[in-house]
C-alpha cells in the first residue's frame, strides 16, 4: 500500500469521526459537535463554563420578593412590568420582563419575574364564612379561633368583648329564644326563656357591629372590614351571622396600593396589560 493510499484511508477514518469545534457569538463561542451523518451540527452551550447570558422565569410569592429580584437583575434600559389588574375581584398580575424590547433595541424578552398575590389565610376565613349561618355553638367557636383579627375601633366592640358574647352565646346553647329588641346603643336585647322554666325570661345583649382588621392579600398589610351581626328566630331557635360590609371596595383598595408599592419601590415601567408572547 502506497503513502498516498494510507493518507487516503486516514481521511476517511478521521472524517467518519464527530469533530469538536465551536462557533463565534457576539457575546462568545459556543461549543458544537459535527457529526458524518450528512455533517449535521449540533451546539452545546451547556459545555461552557457559564451561560452567555441569562435565562429564567420565575415565581415570587410577595411583593418584597418580586421588587428585590427586580432591582437585582433588571435595568432602566430593558426593564418592564406589565400588570394584567381585575379590582373589582382583586385579581392582579404581574409580569417583570428584564431583557425587554427597547426603541433601539431588540431583546429576547425570555427572562421573566412572576407574581400573582394569593389571598391571605385571614382573608379566606373571613370570605368564606361570610353571611353563613351559625348556632350559638358554632358562632361562638368561630369569633374564638378568629379573635386576633377583631379590629380595635372607637365606638366598636373591642376583641374581649366580642369574646364575651362568645361566652355568652355558649353559655345560651340550650335555651329558647322568643324575641329580640334593637337597642338605642346599636345593641340587640335577645329575650329567652329557659327550657326547664318557661316562666323565666331573660335577656343577653349582643353587638349589632363590629370590625375586623385583615391582610386581603397574603403576607400584606391589614385592612380595615365593618361587620354587620345578624341573627333570626325560628321555632325558638337562634341562628346567627355576619355580613361584611363591602369587602369588594376594600379588595379593591388593597390591589391598588400593592400595584403602587411595586411601581414605587422597584422604579421600572408598570404597564397595564397582558404580555401575550
Amino acid at each position: 500500500m502506497d503513502e498516498n493510499q494510507n493518507l487516503a484511508e486516514t481521511i476517511l477514518k478521521e472524517s467518519k469521526q464527530p469533530q469538536f469545534s465551536e462557533i463565534s457569538l457576539p457575546d462568545g463561542k459556543i461549543p458544537t459537535v459535527s457529526k458524518p451523518d450528512g455533517w449535521s451540527v449540533e451546539l452545546h452551550p451547556e459545555l461552557l463554563p457559564a451561560p452567555l447570558r441569562k435565562v429564567a422565569k420565575v415565581r415570587l410569592d410577595d411583593a418584597e420578593s418580586f421588587i428585590w429580584y427586580l432591582k437585582e437583575h433588571g435595568s432602566l434600559a430593558s426593564c418592564r412590568t406589565y400588570l394584567a389588574a381585575n379590582y373589582s375581584v382583586g385579581s392582579v398580575d404581574f409580569t417583570g420582563v428584564i431583557n425587554d424590547n427597547t426603541q433601539t433595541e431588540a431583546n429576547w424578552r425570555d427572562h421573566r419575574a412572576i407574581f400573582s398575590p394569593a389571598k391571605s389565610e385571614e382573608w379566606n376565613r373571613w370570605i368564606g364564612s361570610n353571611g353563613k349561618k351559625f348556632s350559638q355553638v358554632e358562632f361562638a367557636t368561630f369569633l374564638e379561633e378568629n379573635l386576633q383579627d377583631i379590629a380595635q375601633v372607637t365606638d366598636m366592640p373591642t376583641g374581649a368583648d366580642i369574646m364575651a358574647m362568645a361566652i355568652e352565646f355558649e353559655a345560651t346553647a340550650d335555651k329558647k329564644f322568643k324575641s329580640g329588641v334593637r337597642l338605642q346603643s346599636g345593641g340587640v336585647n335577645l329575650e329567652y326563656i329557659d327550657q326547664e322554666d318557661s316562666a323565666t325570661r331573660e335577656k343577653m345583649k349582643i353587638f349589632e357591629r363590629f370590625s375586623i382588621g385583615i391582610p386581603p392579600f397574603f403576607n400584606g398589610d391589614p385592612y380595615r372590614i365593618d361587620a354587620r351581626l345578624k341573627y333570626s328566630i325560628r321555632d325558638a331557635q337562634l341562628k346567627i351571622w355576619y355580613e361584611l360590609v363591602r369587602p369588594d371596595k376594600v379588595l379593591e383598595a388593597a390591589a391598588k396600593d400593592l400595584v403602587q408599592k411595586i411601581k414605587d419601590e422597584s422604579g421600572f415601567p408598570l404597564l397595564a396589560g397582558a404580555i401575550l408572547g
